[in-house]
């Protein structure tokens, strides 16, 4: 099994989902699956908050917040303890969008991702074919190792006409392929939770350390 095979069995076990309910979802029609994706990510975002304040009497006010509300919502939270960084908030507020407008309208189920994607003005793909693509975007921005090019592979990768060609064509699989970057970004943050903590016990040590003396 490889890490991120490991990572998403973890995150399905701790949301209390079947194993493979992750992978099995790009199988889903396209309205169960960004459904289900945008439920994965509240999932997994409040899974993360929770374990970085390691207080289980929050689980029920946790669950309860909305995913991307930019001042209340748990990428809100997540944002302010520098525990997701931007490509992969771009992301989540995208599929927000998304799945709100589907949501709420059960005839929503006949819906298709590649005609919704091509109904949308050229601004407004080119757009959302970055958001969903935050892999691309960082071999676009980096940081990279100063003197280190990209492999022409990941050059070509990057590309912003390969990026939205991709988009147009297999609408579904540019999201699946972001989900991954993000839902791996996502779970890797619980090593950068554990130094944070780490740090702030140490810290107050020393404090108490410094009083005693």
């Amino acid at each position: 099994m490889s890490k991120k095979e490991g990572q998403f069995a973890e995150l399905e076990r701790a949301v209390g989902v079947r194993e493979g309910f992750v992978e099995g979802m790009v199988d889903e029609d396209d309205w169960s699956f960004v459904i289900k994706l945008h439920a994965l990510f509240e999932a997994a975002c409040g899974h993360l908050l929770l374990f970085h304040f390691r207080e289980p009497a929050l689980a029920d006010i946790v669950a309860r917040l909305e995913l991307s509300n930019k001042t209340t919502g748990k990428i809100a939270f997540l944002a302010a303890l520098r525990l997701v960084g931007k490509r992969s908030r771009r992301y989540i507020a995208a599929l927000s969008e998304l799945r709100n407008d589907l949501v709420h309208d059960v005839r929503n189920a006949e819906f298709r991702l590649g005609d919704w994607f091509a109904s949308l003005d050229p601004a407004k793909q080119r757009t959302l074919a970055v958001s969903f693509s935050p892999f691309e975007t960082f071999l676009r921005e980096g940081p990279h190792l100063p003197g280190v090019p990209l492999e022409p592979k990941h050059q070509e990768q990057a590309r912003l006409d390969t990026v939205l060609r991709r988009a147009r064509e297999q609408t579904k699989n540019h999201i699946w392929i972001g989900a991954h970057y993000v839902l791996v970004d996502i779970l890797d943050m619980k090593g950068y939770s554990e130094y944070r903590q780490w740090a702030k016990a140490e810290a107050l040590m020393s404090e108490d350390g410094d009083d005693a003396g």
